[in-house]
């Protein structure tokens, strides 16, 4: 269903640019000597382009309708031009309109004489010059326009409320602001004054939480920003708003302070929080293709926040699916099932646990796995927001079956495919994400560190230590918005080497010069008379990438974007065997739509070297890729 309705996203925006952006000619059938408006001209303009003036005007509907224009029109389209160069500080643009006809069809001329751009000069009167922790200067920062500056409007307008707030951060909770823009057409000047009046320096006072109760109210309460004698600041205020939403149970969050009436310098604050609906079920399907086969799928999901108790989410997912080898061989169906039980604040404010029961039933390329799988976990925050460290147990028994034709009975024997499999382990990972965003980072680094100790202990018939350390970074360069972005990860599993925990490379999110899992060791011979190459999993894995992503256009709103990348990676048997001075490279360019589902991407990816017989996926070049957000 979701790539259905991508494949409708993409060829409505395809039709949709076929549309002409105006009409040339009237609409639909016109009476001969019937008045039409042919065009809307702009003559004189240098700082704006024709399509910038002329989209949104009133005339606009009038042309396309195929209708006569109307002098009354005219001149509000006129003032409308006149106003979008005042707002970018052309205080003496003069706009002129005139209408020229020829037979029936009409032309309205707009001549704009834009005269000389306003530079800006900034007024601050009325803050408390004994306060040290409310300088002029912080003030100032605020409106990004400096003095002498080309004025813009809109910057100053949306910087109105953040020079209110910065006032407010300081303690000023009752603070007022007169902002206006004084026009010195004579000087060719933009004078911005802000007026302020500060009102006493306030603390927070008595804190009312309304809406909810139990265990509830008391996560609410521990998510606060402040609390009663701390200074008063709208950032406090807001940092609250966020924690709320981040729990995920309520539709509303209004965190407000009382301050109308007289000026108390002791500010009672109120959040109210209106719970949201606690049951959710999700329905879907659709069709895919991985290396191994095609898949037609379903998804059915349910959960239910506050059961059994209220700080607690139980949720059912169950995704079947039925799958046509690539090879023509065999159909098989794939399933998997999970459900989970998390609960917030399990330890201490921000603190996760869950636990995980599951079943799957899936074809790899090498074989079929089966079985059942446990997970016992907990996530916290250990240094603000930026730092996570998450611990866990998960144990799993699976059987194989249906091997490939190349995958012969010595193999399996190697792999471990010819017996069940039994692997516990206990895993630790810790994060650090200091990315300006989660999602569409432009700048800071993100690093991981996850180990797993595979032991008898959390039953397992395994022994081994699985190390996986990563590192990211987004660098922006001053220049049109490109941001460059680079990932270098690392893997090895020392020990006992269980075959579900092998490790593949290859894919959207990897090495883009290979499809999905098809660069690790691999079965390579003849079946039916073509070469094949089964690729069942290493010990260790290396993958380095990096890439520039080039802002272009947009299309219907949404940013269109382009990608060069260079990706380099291997996986072998064993960590000694990794050789960074031999890694498979792969060059390539991609296209990004950022769509409101998040970015649509496509990416050929190039190989570069090692294509021979004997290496993974041998002679094959290209890679095509569909996914949806970054890479990395």
């Amino acid at each position: 269903m979701l790539a259905a309705r991508r494949t409708f996203l993409m060829v409505g925006l395809g039709l949709a640019l076929l549309v002409p952006a105006g009409c040339s000619k009237p609409a639909g059938p016109r009476r001969p000597g019937a008045e039409w408006l042919k065009s809307i001209e702009v003559e004189g303009n240098q700082e704006f382009k024709d399509k910038t003036l002329v989209t949104g005007l009133g005339l606009r509907r009038t042309q396309q309708a195929g209708r006569a224009p109307d002098p009354y029109l005219v001149s509000v389209d006129e003032d409308r031009i006149r106003g979008e160069y005042l707002r970018r500080g052309f205080l003496a643009v003069d706009v002129r309109s005139r209408v020229e006809r020829k037979g029936d069809a009409t032309t309205v001329i707009y001549s704009v004489d834009e005269g000389v751009r306003a530079t800006t000069k900034v007024e601050i009167v009325g803050l408390p010059k004994s306060d040290p922790t409310l300088p002029l200067a912080k003030v100032r920062e605020t409106l990004p326009l400096a003095d002498g500056a080309p004025f813009d409007y809109e910057v100053y307008e949306l910087a109105k409320e953040p020079l209110k707030a910065v006032v407010e951060n300081a303690g000023y909770a009752h603070v007022a602001r007169d902002a206006k823009v004084i026009a010195d057409r004579a000087n060719h000047t933009a004078i911005i004054r802000l007026d302020y009046t500060p009102g006493p320096k306030s603390t927070f006072g008595a804190v009312a939480v309304t809406g909810v109760k139990g265990d509830l109210r008391e996560a609410v309460e521990n998510r606060l920003q402040f609390e009663p004698g701390q200074q008063f600041s709208t950032a406090a205020i807001t940092a609250t708003q966020r924690k709320l939403y981040g729990l995920n149970r309520f539709s509303t969050v209004l965190v407000q302070p009382e301050t109308s009436g007289a000026a108390n310098p002791v500010v009672a604050m109120k959040v109210d929080v209106s719970q949201g609906s606690r049951h959710e079920i999700k329905l879907g399907g659709g069709f895919g293709i991985d290396p191994s086969s095609y898949e037609v799928r379903g998804r059915a999901g349910y959960s239910i926040a506050g059961w059994p108790y209220s700080l607690d989410t139980f949720s059912v997912d169950l995704r079947p699916a039925y799958a046509l080898l690539r090879d023509g061989s065999d159909y098989e169906p794939r399933i998997r099932a999970l459900a989970k039980l998390e609960r917030q604040d399990i330890l201490w404010t921000y603190s996760k646990g869950e636990v995980e029961a599951g079943f799957t039933y899936v074809a790899y390329e090498a074989y079929t796995s089966y079985g059942p799988r446990g997970r016992l976990g907990l996530s916290s925050p250990i240094i603000g927001e930026k730092l996570l460290l998450r611990v866990g147990w998960g144990i799993q028994q699976y059987d194989f079956r249906n091997f490939h034709p190349l995958i012969d009975e010595a193999l399996q024997m190697q792999i471990g495919i010819d017996r069940t499999e039994r692997v516990g382990a206990y895993d630790q990972a810790i994060v650090l994400d200091l990315r300006n965003h989660p999602i569409e980072p432009t700048f800071g680094v993100y690093a991981e560190l996850r180990v797993a100790e595979g032991t008898k202990y959390a039953g397992s018939e395994y022994e081994y230590l699985q190390v996986a350390p990563e590192v990211r970074g987004y660098v922006p360069v001053p220049l049109n918005g490109i941001v460059l972005a680079g990932r270098l990860r690392t893997g090895a599993i020392f020990g006992e080497l269980a075959p579900t925990e092998r490790l593949f490379g290859g894919g959207a999110s990897s090495q883009r010069g290979f499809s999905e899992r098809k660069l690790a060791p691999s079965a390579i011979g003849e079946v039916d008379g073509s070469t094949r190459s089964i690729p069942y999993g290493g010990g260790a894995i290396i993958e380095a990438g990096i890439e520039a992503r080039i802002p272009l256009t947009t299309l219907k709103e949404m940013p269109l974007g382009m990608v060069t990348f260079l990706d380099g990676a291997d996986v072998t048997e064993s960590y000694d065997q990794l050789d960074p001075m031999n890694l498979h490279w792969a060059t390539g360019l991609g296209f990004r739509l950022k769509t409101i589902v998040g970015a649509v991407r496509a990416d050929v990816g190039y190989r570069l070297n090692r294509t021979g017989l004997m290496e993974p996926d041998p002679g094959s070049r290209f890679a095509f890729h569909l996914s949806l957000g970054e890479a990395f």
